[in-house]
């Protein structure tokens, strides 16, 4: 790839680097930071390319710092259930090594193909098993990372219980690259579910299926996920009404046989009538769980928000934008995670309907959201109107210790300066 191409590909909200740098080793990442430091030139961590809509508009962007070359399991330890890993190897690839044994890092964030493991840590991303199994951080035991001035730290190891690398740990995880350039992570890691089972139960009303999801969230069931689809999951491309709740079993055979069990008899009170629950398997369980896994960044969508709330308000969250939509005569499909509350919105506009558009209905959700005492992100919005949006919102009291942090270590904010939460 030559070197136009390779700034195109990394190119961000339209801006792209002067340079693309392809470091194959911690020393190598350590000199380039410190070149650009002695010029003063804005640098960005990237990985494969793929996440790079996320976040705000780089205030400067010089160089491309790309670890993709740096892709190497550092120190595999089955017994000891911990691996370490170099940031640029993608996510696919670090299961499908520990998947030789039986084990798997237990995160789904969306297209781990093209997920590094630096850009997984800096971003926060994770999927439907957030909920039974938790997220980046309960994983991450130790990290190496590259500060802007060129020097290494470490924290951590592979000894599970090490606190004081824990504590690195979560200060990077979710920092958008703008404290550091992470180049390698150990993690915890956990024998995979011996056996998995899908359920689809299709209700008339995103209230009737959220009820029926609070009520099993209080019973005995412990899903390993738990969400709601304003779409039919099976065929999302067929614009079928209704709501569809998807209850993922894992764990050993026994335990799942219990659990099948339990969600047969349903639940959710005498005054529920769930039209149709059906068991998936196979393939279509397969496909079922990307559709559920990707729907963050899959299909064409004008404008993509992630909120956070009580899952108790996800069916007046749900109710309240698609009447606002219909208003506004653009189309929404929702995915929730019923349990912890994070409502995926992605938001259709047909061509009559002007680009600008986009930017009130932004400031509304903005809005209905802070009135429920939730948050909000941008998550994917046309660049050319990306500088009239605040992707992040309101970062509340603790932005000054986060511009802290940043002022601290790195004071010249040559790190994705602009990209993180209040301009950071």
């Amino acid at each position: 790839m030559g070197e136009t191409e390779e700034r195109e590909r990394f190119s961000i909200d339209g801006k792209q680097p002067q340079e693309v740098s392809l470091p194959t080793s911690v020393e190598q990442v350590s000199e380039i930071l410190r070149r650009a430091g002695e010029r003063k030139f804005a640098v960005s961590p990237v990985g494969l390319g793929a996440f790079l809509h996320l976040g705000g508009i780089p205030r400067r962007y010089d160089v491309a710092l790309c670890l993709e070359r740096l892709q190497n399991i550092i120190d595999y330890q089955p017994t000891d259930m911990t691996v370490t890993v170099e940031a640029g190897m993608s996510l696919s690839q670090l299961q499908a090594v520990l998947g030789e044994n039986g084990q798997w890092l237990p995160l789904d964030p969306p297209n781990p193909e093209q997920m590094t493991v630096g850009g997984l840590i800096a971003t926060n991303l994770n999927g439907p098993s957030r909920l039974s199994q938790g997220t980046i951080r309960d994983f991450l035991i130790g990290l190496t990372v590259v500060r802007a001035d060129g020097s290494v730290i470490k924290g951590g190891g592979r000894v599970v219980k090490n606190v004081a690398g824990y504590d690195l740990a979560k200060l990077y995880c979710g920092s958008f690259g703008t404290l550091g350039v992470i180049v390698d992570a150990t993690f915890m890691i956990r024998p995979r579910p011996a056996a998995q089972t899908i359920f689809t139960l299709q209700f008339a009303s995103v209230e009737q299926a959220m009820q029926t999801a609070l009520h099993q969230i209080n019973t005995d069931l412990q899903p390993f996920f738990l969400d709601l689809a304003s779409f039919d999951p099976m065929n999302p491309a067929n614009g079928q009404a209704g709501c569809h709740l998807i209850v993922g079993l894992a764990g050993i055979q026994e335990d799942v046989d219990y659990q099948r069990a339990h969600l047969l008899e349903l639940g959710g009170g005498d005054e529920i009538q769930v039209p149709h629950v059906q068991e998936i398997e196979g393939d279509a369980a397969q496909n079922l769980s990307l559709t559920l896994r990707d729907f963050p960044v899959s299909g064409d969508a004008a404008l993509r928000c992630k909120t956070s709330l009580l899952p108790a308000q996800i069916a007046e969250f749900c109710t309240r934008v698609g009447e606002e939509a219909a208003l506004r005569g653009v189309r929404v499909e929702f995915l929730a995670r019923a349990g912890n509350g994070i409502v995926y919105s992605r938001f259709l506009r047909p061509a009559e309907v002007p680009l600008e558009k986009l930017i009130s209905l932004v400031d509304w959700l903005r809005i209905l959201t802070k009135k429920m005492a939730g948050y909000m992100t941008v998550e994917g919005i046309d660049y050319r109107l990306k500088d009239r949006v605040d992707v992040w919102g309101h970062v509340g009291g603790a932005f000054p210790l986060m511009k802290k942090l940043k002022e601290t270590l790195d004071p010249e904010e040559l790190l994705n300066p602009g990209r993180f939460v209040g301009g950071i």
